[in-house]
């Protein structure tokens, strides 16, 4: 204290100087903590509802008998392509012929076999003629209507995206179900294949968009022009998963908003 007593204009200084070094090492690690968007922009943003869809066949035929039968001659095997009227098998009960073209998916006997009643001899499919059903939660189905357009997404083939337009939405044994026809499906895309599914049920053009990691609950930190968080209490808009409208008088296009690290995802 002595010391200090006698140097008192130099512990001044050294004072002054130890509180910048501090405010200089609280500034870094509030900023190493943050992260800052680009300028936001107005733009257009679809609000979604989401699901697993399933790739069905519009066309299916069965051969099943209802009494014990016997098979006198099979002109197919599994995987063959048939047109339509092309001759499938021969048993006690009858000729079979091909109703539409198609692929043989199910075969599991052979010429000679006894067939017992209700077994299925062969399924046929129409491969190429396609639609999606998607199943919903009740929340979202309510939401969904005939005509809305759709964006799916398949496992092996993330690069791409299909769009398809919602045909009905109903309900099977309590399950919500949406019909969704996909004119574009590549052929290699087969029937029981399953794909993501973006409904969009919400469109708004033209409003302010920011990245919805900025949210704090209802509030945004904007930078203002001294390099300070400013908090400010935001109303919000549709979002798309990734992006938010945000409805403030106080935050505008160009606008930067801080992003603390921890919401990241």
């Amino acid at each position: 204290m002595s010391w200090i007593k006698k140097h008192k204009i130099l512990s001044v200084i050294i004072l002054i100087i130890l509180l910048i070094a501090v405010s200089g090492i609280i500034k870094k690690r509030k900023s190493a903590n943050t992260l800052l968007t680009e300028p936001l922009k107005t733009g257009t943003i679809i609000e979604s509802v989401y699901g697993i869809g399933t790739i069905t066949a519009v066309k299916s035929f069965q051969v099943k008998v209802t009494v014990n039968n016997t098979i006198q001659r099979l002109f197919v095997k599994e995987g063959d392509f048939v047109k339509k009227g092309q001759r499938l098998v021969i048993m006690d009960a009858g000729n079979f012929s091909a109703p539409f073209d198609g692929t043989i998916t199910y075969l599991p006997f052979k010429e000679g076999e006894n067939v017992f009643a209700n077994s299925i001899v062969l399924s046929l499919v129409d491969l190429t003629d396609r639609y999606l059903v998607v199943t919903l939660e009740q929340q979202g189905a309510l939401r969904v209507r005939h005509g809305q357009k759709a964006r799916l997404s398949f496992d092996s083939m993330r690069s791409e995206s299909f769009e398809g337009v919602v045909q009905s939405v109903y309900s099977n044994d309590n399950s919500f179900l949406v019909r969704i026809d996909v004119p574009n499906i590549p052929p290699q895309i087969l029937p029981g294949m399953t794909a993501d599914v973006a409904i969009g049920i919400n469109e708004k053009k033209n409003v302010l968009l920011a990245p919805i990691a900025a949210l704090d609950s209802d509030k945004v930190y904007k930078k203002n022009d001294f390099g300070a968080a400013e908090e400010f209490k935001v109303k919000l808009g549709i979002a798309d998963g990734e992006m938010v409208e945000i409805i403030s008088d106080e935050i505008k296009e160009g606008d930067r908003l801080l992003i603390k690290k921890k919401l990241l995802p």
